[in-house]
């Protein structure tokens, strides 16, 4: 028989509810897709009118990178906020006995 160890394997270096890491991880994916939308408005802005195909490749790039951003920011936040509901919920229902 082996001894048992005195380490936990998925212990935490600080303690928070699931709400309130729920609840961060929806204010990082808000600041994710207004960071996105920041770097579409600053990296692009407004477009060349006649431009060169380099350049016409780098704002289909920024645009690329700043769509996927807004949309990745969006998801996160939207995840974490159904997860928030469903455990604010689950708290409110009581179990049948």
């Amino acid at each position: 028989m082996t001894k048992p160890s005195n380490y936990k394997i998925l212990e935490h270096p600080f303690k928070m509810s699931a709400m309130k890491l729920l609840l961060a991880t929806a204010l990082l994916g808000f600041a994710m897709a207004i960071g996105g939308l920041l770097y579409g408005v600053l990296a692009v802005g407004v477009p060349y009118q006649d431009p060169t195909p380099a350049q016409a490749a780098a704002e289909r790039a920024s645009l690329s990178i700043s769509g996927w951003a807004m949309g990745g920011g969006g998801v996160i936040a939207l995840v974490s906020l159904a997860g928030t509901a469903i455990i604010g919920t689950s708290r409110l229902v009581k179990p049948r006995s």
